[in-house]
């Protein structure tokens, strides 16, 4: 009977050895599934991040949009290089992992090239449905791609958990023979779980306060970048409205002494001619001549500077007068139509007939138009209240005016600095038209504003 029971718990001894060599060997193969799984799902979130941030540039043309793309795309290659190797050594074939390496290649690839096409064409990226559509195609198949990765990971799972269960059948069989071996076995294997349960524990609670701190530093960088998108723009504001201050003071300055130096010439040429009758000399006409040209030089910069119709009768007044001696300049018939330019605040106005001044110059330029309409009137856009303006010219369209030009980004940020927005493109019919929308919401308090901040008065006409 002792040697029996020696030989049982030898037996048993042995049995448990190998039945704890398969469980190992299980658990590792388990593990290395579930980093495999980790890893995949690490992979497809950069994807997403990478997505994310280019869809983001793409929508605004902002370089901050690009930082979840260019985080994501620094951790990518040594990410899918770890991917690639667990899969290699979990014996995955090579024609799948070259239809990840394709898939991966080629869509990265794509995402460079719409960046450069974003910052090399403009907005008009977005209007390409074609390589939006190639875009989901390639994600869509990297998503399957990875999710059939990550289905064979938890096939290697449960393999390896039923595989564990067998032994452990098997083990408890064995066990038998021995109660004493069987139930220390049973103890060992409890102490071996718990501890098991314990580092997972520990594991998910690292990765939920991972998580957590993770978005905490999304909210507060996105925080950061929308305060400092806020301090740009209102550095933007305070810039332009400096530059007219600026231009009020040149205006006031070319009046009260180029001005009056001309004028004071024109006197003393005056004075000198009664002087000199009957005899006139050539040169006192030619002294009277441009001591006029003076006083219209100074003028004309004074008026090109800071219109004095503009902060004296509002944007129609100047609108008109800038008409029509735009009329008389090109032979250009005109028509004007700003009923209600007083619901603008006086930075709006000034920014409007900034706009006004480029669209003309661009229709004398391009337009090779007859005719040329600026209307505006109270609008609602999205619940909200603004004044639309139009500028309609029948001449030959846009053609292929390009998104960036210079005078179409001038007017375009003119309209952001003012909260507004910004079309250009054909007008019915035939021609070109401008668009412009500015908010009339809280018209009250930035009167208030202006009036604390009173603007020097522009300068009379000479």
């Amino acid at each position: 009977m002792l040697l029996a029971v020696f030989l049982a718990f030898v037996g048993t001894a042995v049995g448990a050895a190998q039945s704890l060599d398969d469980l190992v060997r299980r658990d590792a193969q388990r593990s290395s599934a579930l980093r495999t799984q980790t890893d995949l799902q690490r992979l497809l979130t950069l994807l997403v991040d990478i997505e994310t941030g280019v869809r983001g540039f793409i929508i605004t043309g902002q370089r901050p949009f690009l930082q979840p793309y260019e985080a994501a795309r620094h951790d990518l290659d040594q990410t899918y290089g770890d991917v690639r190797k667990r899969l290699v050594e979990v014996g995955t074939s090579e024609a799948q992992l070259q239809r990840l390496d394709g898939f991966l290649e080629e869509r990265l690839a794509q995402v460079e090239s719409n960046i450069a096409r974003r910052e090399r064409e403009g907005p008009v990226v977005m209007r390409d449905l074609a390589s939006y559509a190639d875009g989901k195609r390639l994600m869509d198949q990297l998503r399957y791609e990875i999710e059939e990765l990550q289905r064979v990971q938890q096939w290697r799972i449960a393999e390896a958990d039923q595989a564990t269960r067998a032994v452990q059948q098997h083990t408890l069989e064995l066990t038998r023979l021995l109660p004493g071996v069987g139930l220390l076995a049973l103890v060992l294997a409890l102490v071996a779980l718990t501890r098991e349960q314990r580092r997972r524990d520990r594991a998910e609670t690292a990765l939920r306060e991972a998580n957590a701190n993770l978005e905490r530093l999304v909210g507060e960088r996105t925080s950061a970048l929308s305060r400092a998108l806020g301090r740009i723009q209102g550095f933007a504001v305070e810039l332009d409205r400096g530059v007219e201050e600026e231009r009020r003071r040149l205006a006031r300055e070319v009046h009260d002494q180029i001005g009056q130096v001309g004028t004071a010439m024109k006197m003393l040429v005056v004075a000198l001619r009664n002087k000199l009758k009957p005899k006139v000399e050539p040169l006192v006409d030619e002294l009277q001549g441009m001591a006029d040209e003076t006083i219209r030089v100074a003028r004309h910069i004074a008026a090109a500077l800071r219109p004095p119709l503009l902060d004296e009768l509002g944007l129609e007044a100047a609108t008109e007068h800038y008409l029509q001696q735009l009329g008389r300049q090109s032979g250009l018939a005109t028509r004007l139509g700003l009923p209600d330019a007083g619901l603008l605040t006086p930075e709006q106005a000034s920014q409007l007939f900034r706009i006004i001044q480029e669209a003309c110059t661009n229709v004398l330029r391009h337009a090779q138009a007859r005719t040329l309409t600026i209307e505006g009137e109270p609008v609602e856009v999205d619940g909200r209240e603004g004044f639309r303006l139009d500028i309609i010219d029948d001449g030959r369209g846009p053609g292929d005016t390009r998104a960036d030009a210079s005078g179409l980004r001038n007017m375009r940020e003119r309209a952001a600095l003012a909260d507004g927005s910004f079309e250009f493109g054909p007008a019915p019919g035939r021609g070109t038209r401008v668009r412009v929308w500015l908010p009339l919401a809280g018209q009250h308090d930035n009167n208030d504003h202006n009036d604390n901040r009173k603007a020097a008065p522009a300068p009379a006409s000479p």
